[in-house]
């Protein structure tokens, strides 16, 4: 391993003052060394060479442990010294005898300032600070005893007790545990290389205590993390239902799938609509009170009065039957395991597939709440329905103003659909509905596509008017819609610090 130390004239001087043993190295010369600390993120090393310290940089990490012993060997004096470490004896490494060691990388010295430098060195960088004052930082390394930050400094109207600035040049700081004190000792679990901190001086001097706590940022992308693992991988509704036909009809015969869950499966497949179904303004109509999005408020409902219908058609409640029998039937014992083992392979992927498809469809849920920030109430859902055999998913997205606007109390409709037909590519569409006038606009990213729709709309057009309805503009674009209103978006987070 080659060691390159760009000394200047100065460095050269201060070494020669300082130790001889440094200053004077000679070709082929061996230097006892010990590594004080190896920071892996910044791929430095800091070691101890008769008594001195030296801050060396690679150009890639090193495994090489604090109070290792190493010994550096001087293979080049001009026109820079370069090191290498020496190798370890043939003895402890037999099997490598014959094979050529590889070449190990280049190590940069970063010099330490001198006497006349203006900068303090790095150990020194908090000694501005005052009892009080706040400081971000960005986690490094973290070793068994100490943690090695970068300092940031703080904005101006961070905070009214903001500390001295940070003198500029080096802000790395190596902090041993005993030098910090947790405002929540189960943060220090969450540490990561890369977690933000922040630093409060609590007692100044050459060994300084310090306050620490996760910054909010660090606290949301551990909250975004727990999310990430623990909940189930959301799945489109048309992913599931392809996994339920395999599981009916070559399973019919199989003794080893319960006749219940194929009749599960059965009735959510049945009351999946046809394409040509969806044309029907009823059976439209009643896809989406059962698709789920309003189940809690159907059950509500059904408390109260007993012959409210559709209930029992519900989506979501028909996920949850067959997610409950999925889970019963895979927690059965089985006699015949060699026979059990392709059935409950497809059961556990079918129950992936569902329990994807029910967080999917919570999700909607969560989205679809009532929002105070905005004037709209919006409605997000994904109807599935059969396309010549094949299940495809239509995206929707309703909004509805709080309150009428226009002058004959009516209220203002904006339905927004999203889906990719056969042969064609994705067409956006947007219906609003404004003092009785249907107003209707398209968004394709293919050409051939918007020319199609372009063509079509004067027969649209007579189709409104059939239905006794009052059309408006229609318009055909190339691209995808722009949100004009952005509070009418979902919200970005499942969680509301206001609880």
């Amino acid at each position: 391993m080659d060691i390159k130390l760009p000394l200047d004239a100065k460095l050269v001087m201060a070494l020669s003052k300082s130790n001889a043993s440094i200053s004077e190295l000679k070709l082929n010369q061996v230097l006892d060394a010990k590594i004080i600390t190896n920071q892996v993120m910044l791929n430095t090393l800091t070691v101890s060479v008769a008594d001195k310290t030296m801050t060396l940089q690679s150009q890639q990490a090193l495994t090489l442990q604090p109070g290792q012993a190493v010994q550096l060997q001087v293979v080049k004096l001009f026109p820079i010294p370069e090191l290498k470490i020496v190798a370890p004896p043939l003895a402890q490494a037999p099997n490598t005898s014959s094979l050529a060691a590889p070449e190990a990388p280049l190590l940069k010295l970063l010099p330490s300032p001198t006497a006349t430098s203006t900068a303090p060195p790095p150990s020194n960088a908090l000694a501005t600070l005052n009892p009080g004052d706040q400081i971000q930082a960005q986690i490094l390394n973290i070793g068994k005893q100490t943690l090695t930050v970068q300092l940031t400094p703080m904005s101006v109207d961070a905070k009214q007790t903001q500390g001295t600035a940070l003198p500029a040049g080096e802000n790395r700081v190596v902090l041993d545990n005993k030098q910090l004190q947790w405002s929540d000792p189960l943060a220090k679990s969450m540490l990561t290389v890369g977690s933000r901190i922040a630093l409060q001086m609590l007692k100044p001097g050459e060994t300084p205590v310090l306050g620490v706590s996760l910054s909010k940022a660090t606290i949301d992308e551990a909250i975004a993390m727990v999310f990430k693992q623990l909940l189930p991988i959301q799945v489109p509704p048309q992913q599931f239902l392809e996994q339920l036909a395999p599981l009916i009809r070559p399973a019919e015969s199989d003794k080893t799938v319960g006749e219940v869950l194929k009749q599960l499966a059965r009735e959510i497949l049945q009351h999946i609509p046809d394409k040509t179904k969806l044309f029907e303004p009823a059976t439209l109509k009643q896809a989406i009170a059962q698709s789920g999005l309003f189940m809690e408020r159907n059950l509500v409902d059904a408390e109260a009065n007993p012959q409210v219908p559709m209930l029992q058609d519900d989506f979501k409640l028909k996920l949850s039957k067959l997610i409950a029998q999925l889970s019963l039937e895979l927690a059965l014992p089985k006699d015949e395991v060699s026979a059990q083992q392709t059935a409950s392979e497809l059961l556990k992927e079918t129950l992936q597939k569902a329990q994807g498809n029910l967080a999917k469809l919570t999700l909607d849920q969560l989205n679809s709440l009532p929002r105070d920030d905005s004037p709209k109430q919006v409605w997000i859902l994904e109807l599935p329905f059969f396309n010549k055999g094949e299940p495809e998913t239509l995206q929707l997205m309703v909004e509805q103003d709080k309150q009428a606007n226009s002058e004959n109390g009516q209220k203002n409709w904006v339905v927004s659909i999203t889906i990719t037909p056969p042969e064609l590519a994705t067409i956006h569409c947007k219906v609003s509905c404004y003092d009785g006038s249907v107003n209707t606009r398209f968004w394709s990213e293919s050409t051939s596509t918007v020319d199609k729709i372009n063509a079509r709309l004067d027969y649209l057009r007579q189709q409104f008017e059939q239905k006794g309805l009052k059309p408006g503009f229609m318009d055909v674009q190339q691209g995808k819609p722009t949100q004009t209103n952005p509070q009418t978006l979902p919200p970005q987070s499942l969680l509301s610090e206001k609880v």
